[in-house]
């Protein structure tokens, strides 16, 4: 799709549609904390649950990505009680070597997941000042800078095969962030080496956006793309143009962030960004950075339009948040109110459902705390 396409699209929807509706972004942010904590905070268990209650009254605990996600939100809120809450069910999640695990008493160990997790405890450290909580983001970055492979880059996994874009650039982003707070100039160091390693060798020419990653033994590259890797990249260049006063670095930034406001990699032909929830609230939170750290005001707009289109298009009936190409009523919504029903299409997918019943969706835990980040992202520029 043309350029000029794109653009009569964006002017479409979010000039017609978006623009004219009263978007609260605090507000919104709050209603999904408190939807969030209302739905899948189990009480007995002092933990998130994976399930969605309508669905399944069977407790499971979320994953460690999810109660990141959602935890990160509600330490923003500024929250202690709750904030403690989610830091003691962080802390089931970790084990003898200080990584924490993709379930409590779990094995599998992804870099990604643990960079998230240290974000939570840097900024529960920031609102509650103990010392514990500085201290396990620290041991942290340690234990993920060890996660660098022979042919460079963070592995996914712990001590597996594959380098992920997003471990790569969420370790870079832990670094400049635990530098705020010891000071440690190697992890600048480190940071830039995240980025300058990711340009040589995971950059596609064509558009300046990541692939997901590369086998370390084959060399065969993942060529997907998703924009939560764009997001942490901004933010992390951001942050060294804040520490290093380097405008080389806030330069990289803003053109990465231009580049998903154009190019038709991240963008649905009706303009709306086109990842899922869990992915593009880290782009989000770069954009917030951008302009928050870098002074690039001129984004805010753009930042404002997104999150407004999610708020419109993306709130089930209960309050809680899913992508509006996942849930039957959702797009009916949309089409109805824009009327397009060309640009982006809805696929029936049974395990998007309660029970495949269109009628029911299914909530998401990591949906609801995306959603509350993304707004909490507009807050911060508001």
């Amino acid at each position: 799709m043309s350029f000029l396409l794109l653009l009569t699209f964006l002017n479409l929807v979010f000039g017609s549609i978006v623009s004219k509706r009263s978007f609260d972004a605090k507000f919104a942010y709050t209603s999904v904390l408190s939807t969030t904590w209302s739905t899948f905070w189990h009480n007995e268990y002092q933990a998130f649950d994976l399930n969605d209650p309508s669905c399944n009254p069977n407790f499971s605990y979320a994953a460690v990505w999810d109660v990141a996600v959602a935890g990160k939100a509600i330490v923003d809120s500024g929250d202690v009680q709750k904030t403690t809450q989610v830091i003691n069910s962080l802390y089931k999640f970790q084990n003898s070597e200080g990584w924490f695990t993709s379930s409590p008493g779990g094995s599998d160990i992804y870099t990604d997941d643990n960079s998230q997790v240290l974000w939570v405890f840097l900024d529960a450290y920031k609102l509650t000042q103990k010392e514990a909580y500085l201290n396990t983001a620290v041991n942290l970055m340690h234990l993920i800078q060890t996660q660098w492979s022979q042919i460079g880059g963070i592995t996914w996994q712990k001590d597996a095969t594959y380098v992920a874009s997003i471990s790569t650039t969420e370790a870079a982003l832990s670094a400049v962030k635990v530098y705020e707070y010891n000071n440690d100039k190697t992890l600048l160091t480190f940071a830039n080496s995240c980025l300058t390693w990711l340009d040589e060798h995971l950059t596609d020419p064509s558009d300046g956006f990541y692939y997901d990653g590369i086998n370390k033994d084959t060399w065969q590259v993942n060529k997907g793309k998703l924009t939560y890797t764009v997001g942490t990249a901004i933010s992390t260049y951001s942050y060294l143009y804040k520490f290093t006063g380097d405008a080389t670095y806030l330069k990289k930034a803003t053109k990465m962030a231009s580049a998903t406001l154009s190019s038709s990699t991240f963008l649905n032909n009706n303009g709306a960004w086109n990842n899922d929830l869990c992915y593009v609230h880290l782009l989000f939170c770069g954009f917030a950075d951008l302009i928050t750290i870098g002074g690039k005001t001129s984004y805010t707009s753009a930042l404002v339009d997104q999150a407004n289109f999610i708020y419109l298009f993306d709130k089930l009936d209960s309050g809680d948040y899913s992508l509006y190409t996942k849930a039957q009523s959702l797009y009916e919504q949309y089409v109805k109110i824009t009327g397009d029903s060309k640009s982006v299409n809805y696929n029936y997918n049974p395990d998007n459902f309660c029970n495949g019943d269109v009628n029911k969706p299914r909530k998401s835990v990591l949906d609801d705390g995306s959603a509350a980040q993304i707004f909490y992202s507009v807050v911060r520029v508001s």
